[in-house]
């Protein structure tokens, strides 16, 4: 009997596991296939996701007198963003992708999105002028406004 209970403990704990582990199995193969984005993409191809990323926030409305773009910039961005993706998910990562693909995994393709994106962002803030503009608000922060919160 105490056999039986255990076993039927045993399957109860991995029903339970079940999704957790399906979850974990989908976040590896997210993970999988954001480190294979990252090292099949050249250089080049993380200056168009950065670029498209950036095209893609200029066109928001609240951008509007913020950012503009040339007429088409956003077009030829869109399409070398396109091109970059089909090479990455049909040929150079399509191990990876395919179980995505088979689960129908928006989460898991969002991860991995993610991973080129921050690769491309990083390039682009290796740049000294990025770096400066980006840190250029400090220059208006007082150290007495932040007494409350400083040791």
């Amino acid at each position: 009997m105490k056999r039986v209970m255990g076993m039927m403990a045993a399957a109860l704990l991995l029903l339970g596991a079940g999704p957790a582990m399906a979850q974990a199995d989908g976040q590896a193969q997210a993970q999988a296939l954001g480190e294979c984005m990252v090292l099949k993409s050249t250089g080049a191809d993380r200056l168009v996701v950065a670029r498209w990323f950036l095209t893609s926030l200029a066109s928001a409305p609240q951008a509007t007198g913020v950012a503009t773009l040339t007429p088409g910039k956003k077009d030829e961005f869109d399409k070398g963003m396109a091109a970059i993706f089909t090479r990455l998910m049909a040929v150079d990562c399509a191990d990876q992708a395919r179980p995505l693909f088979r689960a129908k995994d928006e989460a898991g393709f969002r991860v991995a999105g993610e991973a080129l994106g921050r690769v491309a962002m990083e390039e682009l803030l290796n740049n000294p002028q990025a770096r400066a503009a980006l840190s250029a608000y400090t220059q208006y922060l007082r150290q007495e406004d932040f007494k409350a919160v400083l040791p």
